[in-house]
């Protein structure tokens, strides 16, 4: 590119030359020429520095982008960060209400071990150097303090246990108002009976602060506001039991009818203890769309267990709602509560909590056909005796014969 300097000395050139030589025809055209090329240059350089500007421009306004970015994704994290810390502390709190820190028991099971082993690792070469030494009876008080240094250790050991347990059942419980035995056997490897053990015991002993074992004990409920409710269900399905009994004893069905065998009457105590869950997580579900679903699934299975106290015969068609139906409704309904108690409902729990509902109708229609089931024979007795009415009243020439109506 040519530069000022030598543009002008091309024109100062032939400035000169046209001077000297008398001839100005050419003088135009070099200075037209000389600043022609000049323009170019000129042009050239400040399409090239606009093409710079407007690279470092976007630069500049992707390296912004790219800040902005940045900017708005840490304050989301943190954002979040804040949610899940004020989700942990509610969750601290909660549990607070619920349990209660057995962490001295476990040091105190601790101690107890050490000092245990410590009396039996010094007493027990002792006695026998004694007994070896001198006599039983004079090794009988090192003997006796070895004893009790076994029944430290023993307890130190059931402590250290008993708090781990807890923890365990803890974790597995939650903030959940109620948790089945079987739930915490399967969950922890145990038997039934022994978790129910360990249950009892940790009750006696302060661990849970407002928990309490159903009638039937097969959950453990954990709040007071929980039991309460399950109170007065247990209260309302007794009072209609006691109704349903005193209207029973007047009629004539009621004197044929057959006493319900032990396992009945623990098979209809435990699905009671079903509705009541299910009663529970109605009352702690807002929505009004689901309530009223959970409401017909409610009604239904009760109307089933009445039809199966009064006519034990059905008892045997009600496996697959002892089995799969109810344990499947209750655990559809704790998810349900779940996701619904979160205080932000993202897309996911929107979709899973529309799949519960879906599932739901499903068992309310499973339900009325079990229902429509346990009352078929009733029809065929309904239809039977219709059928001999007719015949009757046809003999005696009150109605018209069914061969008449059909010539």
């Amino acid at each position: 590119m040519a530069s000022s300097k030598n543009i002008g000395d091309q024109i100062r050139d032939a400035v000169n030359n046209a001077v000297d030589s008398q001839d100005y025809s050419n003088l135009q055209h070099t200075i037209e020429q000389s600043f022609g090329t000049a323009a170019v240059n000129i042009g050239r350089s400040i399409a090239q520095a606009q093409d710079s500007f407007k690279r470092a421009q976007a630069e500049y306004a992707n390296e912004q982008q790219r800040l902005q970015k940045e900017r708005i994704r840490n304050q989301r994290e943190a954002q979040q960060a804040q949610i899940r810390l004020k989700q942990q502390r509610q969750l601290q709190a909660q549990m607070q209400t619920l349990y209660n820190d057995k962490g001295g028991s476990r040091g105190v099971g601790i101690a107890l071990v050490t000092l245990g082993a410590l009396i039996v690792a010094s007493l027990g070469p002792a006695s026998l150097a004694v007994i070896l030494t001198e006599s039983i009876a004079a090794a009988i008080p090192w003997a006796v303090c070895g004893v009790i240094g076994i029944v430290l250790l023993v307890m130190g050991i059931s402590k250290i246990l008993t708090a781990n347990t807890f923890d365990k059942y803890k974790s597995i419980i939650g903030l959940r108002e109620y948790c089945y035995v079987t739930e915490l056997a399967a969950h922890t490897g145990d038997k039934p009976e022994n978790v129910l053990k360990n249950l009892k015991k940790m009750l006696s002993n302060g661990f849970f602060k407002q928990a309490a074992l159903d009638d039937s004990e097969t959950m453990i409920i954990t709040t007071t506001q929980a039991y309460e409710q399950y109170r007065q269900a247990q209260a309302e399905f007794k009072k209609r039991q006691r109704q349903e009994n005193l209207a029973g004893s007047v009629s004539a069905d009621s004197k044929s009818k057959q006493p319900l065998t032990p396992e009945a009457k623990a098979l209809l105590s435990r699905g009671e203890a079903y509705v009541a869950k299910i009663r529970l997580s109605n009352d702690a579900i807002p929505g009004e769309e689901i309530s009223r679903k959970i409401d017909q699934i409610e009604q239904v299975v009760r109307t089933i267990f009445k039809r199966a106290e009064e006519h034990p015969q059905v008892i045997d068609d009600l496996g697959h709602l002892m089995d799969y139906y109810l344990p499947t409704t209750v655990k559809l309904l704790d998810a349900y509560r779940d996701l619904d108690s979160q205080p932000i409902a993202g897309e996911n729990i929107q979709k899973s909590k529309r799949e519960i509902e879906g599932a739901l109708d499903s068992l309310a229609v499973a339900f009325e056909k079990l229902l429509d089931s346990v009352f078929q024979d009733m029809a065929w007795d309904v239809s039977s005796d219709v059928s001999v009415l007719h015949t009757v009243l046809a003999q005696e020439g009150l109605v018209e014969s069914p061969f008449d109506m059909k010539k």
